[in-house]
């Protein structure tokens, strides 16, 4: 849950959470000398004695606290850091406390409260000795990649990395290092279990790693049961099928660790399970059958285990994944009705659930559909009652976003003074959305209108529209007379085209407006642009600036001069990439006429000895081959085209190369084959290269020897061999494959033909999670123009123009504009990935017939002949004049 930590310091926009201004208590470390030097670093209140140089390395101390204690506990372990003239770090404040062991946080975090720097072991033990004896009375969060000192309940070690020695990933993203035996640098592993790298052995411990890992791989089984499987882990713990050995019965274990998965109060995992467990009881009392019914309670070391029925199903979220209409490929009129039966039949039950729980006395404040679970009759019942209270006495208001109401909190708890089923029934409401529309209650949030969009491309879908018990449901809480910037549906119906163009300027003006040339990002990013490029083409700068060129933008002087001054000062150590690195930020300075800076950027892509471990487009190899064409395409040096051969003729075939993709069984176009297909069709159209066009067609063979069937039609991929979902997006899916293997249709098969064909199909799909381009709507509408244009093929753009419809479902009106949600829904964000400039860039090349906006090099190379289909002359064709302007000429031109 990465966007945890991004989600505090600002209300519209992914910021770094110590750029927060609500804190709360601030900690400070009383006793430390005025001649420490004191800084402040990310959430860290850093303190070390004048003149001292960390080591790079060593055995690290950990501090851990009860959130109660935490004060009292830094002053004690701050004292016996300056006794020893050690540094030391520790968090900064209470919300950064509650952050870091909330139960979304990462688990290898969980328990860091404070970081002591010995520089050799036996001050380290010095040191671990006097903490173990001056907070022997203390208790706080068992580190999970540490040993604890002793029997301390709160002092740890680890070895690890003292002070930064990253390396830099094909991603981008930075690994920290650290010496093993050898003093060979080998990856820092900041895991849930104690490990040491190759050749370091613990001076304070006689029990060897493996033994402890050997140890807790064996089956489990204690409290009376066998532990089955784990279903999910936690920073507040885990939830495990389980069996008890006595009567055979299957149950459900959910587990608390002590002093972790913080609420917002401080309140921790412990405490509520606790408090479930006695609301079950009660429950069982007043309402028997409506909660999952309790079995046992029980401590077992320093961890607690509520042990209740277990229920069958899946979660209500998984159920609208697999049932909506919305992610299948058209879907009939019998289709709706019969879903639409079956969500009334839910959204029955569950409000007669509620109802049954008022009447007993409770609330639940929680409604959300991960709280939900649903049998394969369609039977459902209530899980998770940690949030659940007595009517008139709730506890802390905390819920699921999209399903807990957006009021300030002081409001909403005299709402509830009055009304104790308000929260309720919001998170009803909530649930009748999501059966309705999918997953857009970040949209409707914000832009109540968006209703009427979602209505409308339902209706239109379905051939009726939404029933109206759904719709009163559903739009319960919505203010739909509430004014809106978007296009109105009935605009969109009755000029379509021009609409869009509406859309697309008024995206294009809020981007621009979100440009923040003094602040820590240019644009407003998703929180992975903070820790890859900041101005790459996936998450930062680069992205954005190339689709506003594309539309024909202005770039702002200031964040121009900024993007290639800052590129150019960090080309030394960024990742080489076309879509992850310099590759791609060399492709956009070029656009923009800085040829020469484009140039040295690239010269240091391809010198760079990340391109060893990567052969993709969006990482590797492939990417800054293609980087070269397009350099090529501006200055109309041959050299280019030399170095584009060169790299390419170091990306190895078969198995050898699936070893320089991303991962095992990896598809798709950034990370698959896909990718290195597109370079080689390049090849072969420029070089006049036969053995590149041999290559890219059996490249792309194999990878649609990997699809499997879309549900309705049409075939998807998997992303890989170990995570098996299924994809129609651009960056990986359906999308991607067609995108590239659409260009080698003159020379294909009836097999790849059919692949093709089904590929597009597949990009139909009526609704998405995401607006953006790379895994999202915007990248079905651009592959959909795409390949209209590559097939002439008027059903095609008939379909692209379908697929721009739904984006006034995902639109939100900005302050000078229109803006989009990025990756996680939790805030805007302006990037190529997942926000606004992705969106864009796709209309651009809809409305506009752009060519190359994708990182293409079409423009170079002849243009081949339409490809026939069995479908041409079919559907409306392009607009008319009276709907919209001619387009401009193709951009780009040989050189």
């Amino acid at each position: 849950m990465e966007h945890l930590f991004y989600v505090q310091a600002h209300p519209d926009y992914y910021r770094p959470l110590h750029e927060s201004r609500e804190t709360g208590q601030v900690y400070r470390a009383s006793g430390v000398p005025e001649d420490w030097d004191h800084k402040s670093m990310s959430f860290w209140s850093v303190h070390k004695p004048p003149g001292t140089v960390i080591a790079t390395h060593g055995w690290k101390v950990h501090v851990s606290a009860r959130i109660s204690r935490a004060q009292q506990v830094l002053d004690t372990a701050a004292a016996v850091c300056v006794r020893h003239g050690i540094p030391f770090k520790h968090l900064a404040s209470f919300q950064f406390f509650v952050m870091l062991h909330h139960k979304h946080a990462p688990r290898e975090q969980n328990g860091k409260f404070i970081a002591i720097y010995p520089p050799d072991e036996e001050l380290a033990r010095r040191v671990m000795e006097s903490l173990h004896s001056e907070l022997a009375d203390e208790q706080g969060p068992y580190i999970l990649g540490d040993r604890r000192w002793a029997d301390s309940k709160v002092v740890s070690y680890r070895y690890g990395a003292f002070e930064n020695l990253p390396a830099v990933q094909p991603d981008g993203s930075e690994v920290l290092m650290v010496p093993d035996g050898t003093g060979a640098l080998v990856p820092d592993v900041r895991g849930i279990s104690f490990s040491l790298p190759e050749g370091i052995t613990d001076p304070f411990s006689g029990d060897p790693p493996a033994d402890r890992a050997r140890r807790t791989s064996r089956s489990v089984s204690f409290g009376g049961m066998k532990f089955d499987r784990v279903i999910r882990h936690s920073n507040g713990g885990g939830a495990y099928a389980a069996t008890l050995h006595d009567t055979g019965q299957r149950v459900f274990v959910k587990e608390a660790r002590a002093h972790s998965g913080l609420f917002p109060d401080g309140t921790g995992a412990s405490a509520h399970l606790e408090h479930e467990e006695r609301v079950l009881r009660e429950l069982a009392k007043r309402a028997p059958g409506l909660a999952p019914n309790p079995v046992a309670f029980f401590d077992r070391w320093e961890h607690s285990y509520l042990v209740t029925e277990f229920v069958p199903g899946v979660s209500l979220f998984q159920w609208v994944a697999q049932y909506h209409p919305g992610f299948t490929i058209a879907p009939d009129a019998d289709y709706y009705r019969t879903y639409w039966r079956r969500c009334a039949h839910v959204l029955g039950q569950v409000s007669d659930a509620l109802d049954r729980l008022h009447a007993a006395g409770f609330v639940f404040l929680d409604v959300s559909p991960r709280n939900v679970l649903v049998d394969d009759s369609d039977t459902v019942r209530l899980i998770d009652f940690e949030t659940a209270a007595e009517a008139g006495r709730p506890g802390p208001l905390f819920g699921t976003p999209g399903y807990f109401p957006t009021m300030p909190h002081d409001q909403l708890v005299r709402r509830m003074e009055s009304d104790p089923e308000y929260c309720d029934r919001y998170g009803l409401a909530g649930l009748a959305q999501l059966l309705t529309f999918g997953m857009k209650h970040h949209v409707t949030q914000r832009e109540p209108a968006a209703f009427h969009h979602l209505h409308s491309v339902t209706r239109k879908a379905s051939g009726r529209p939404v029933p109206a018990a759904l719709w009163e449901r559903a739009t319960a809480f919505a203010s739909l007379d509430a004014l809106s910037t978007v296009p109105t549906p009935g605009q969109v119906d009755e000029a379509p085209w021009r609409s869009l163009r509406t859309l697309r300027d008024a995206v294009a003006d809020d981007l621009v407006d979100m440009a923040d040339p003094g602040g820590t990002v240019i644009f407003p990013t998703v929180p992975r642009g903070y820790y890859t490029n900041r101005h790459g083409v996936l998450y930062g700068t680069a992205g954005v600036l190339h689709a506003l060129h594309a539309a024909g933008r202005d770039i702002p002087p200031d964040v121009r001069e900024r993007f290639r001054t800052e590129s150019l000062e960090s080309r030394g150590r960024s990742a080489p990439g076309l879509h992850s690195g310099l590759a791609g930020i060399a492709w956009v300075l070029a656009e923009l006429g800085a040829l020469e800076e484009a140039d040295a950027l690239l010269a240091e892509a391809t010198r760079s000895p990340l391109l060893e471990r990567s052969a993709t487009l969006a990482d590797g190899l492939a990417g800054v081959a293609l980087a070269h064409l397009a350099l090529f395409g501006h200055d109309g040096d041959q050299r280019h085209v030399e170095t584009a051969r060169e790299l390419r003729s170091r990306i190895p075939s078969g198995s050898a190369l699936g070893e320089k993709l991303e991962t095992a069984g990896v598809t798709g176009l950034l990370h698959g084959r896909v990718g290195v297909a597109l370079l080689d069709h390049y090849l072969h159209r420029l070089c006049d290269d036969g053995t590149a066009l041999r290559d890219g067609l059996r490249l792309l063979r194999e990878e649609a020897e990997a699809a499997a069937p879309y549900p309705g039609g049409g075939i998807a991929f998997r992303v890989s061999d170990e995570d098996q979902r299924l994809y129609p997006y651009l960056y990986r899916g359906s999308a991607g494959f067609s995108f590239v293997a659409a260009r080698y249709l003159p020379f294909a098969d009836d097999d790849l033909r059919t692949a093709v064909a089904e590929a597009v199909r597949a990009t139909t799909v009526a609704t998405t999670y995401y607006a953006g381009l790379y895994e999202g709507q915007a990248g079905l509408v651009l592959a959909l123009a795409d390949q209209a244009d590559i097939t002439a093929t008027p059903a095609t753009r008939d379909a692209a123009l379908e697929a721009a419809r739904s984006l006034f479902g995902h639109a939100v009106s900005g302050p000078a504009g229109v803006r989009f949600h990025g990756e996680y829904h939790m805030r805007f964000t302006a990037d190529l990935w997942s926000g606004s400039a992705g969106v864009l860039l796709a209309l651009t090349r809809l409305l506009d017939g752009a060519r190359d906006v994708f990182f293409t090099v079409d423009a170079l190379v002849p243009s081949a002949n339409p490809v026939s289909s069995p479908h041409a002359g079919e559907g409306s064709g392009p607009p008319t004049a009276e709907d919209r302007t001619t387009p401009p000429p193709q951009k780009g031109s040989p050189p």
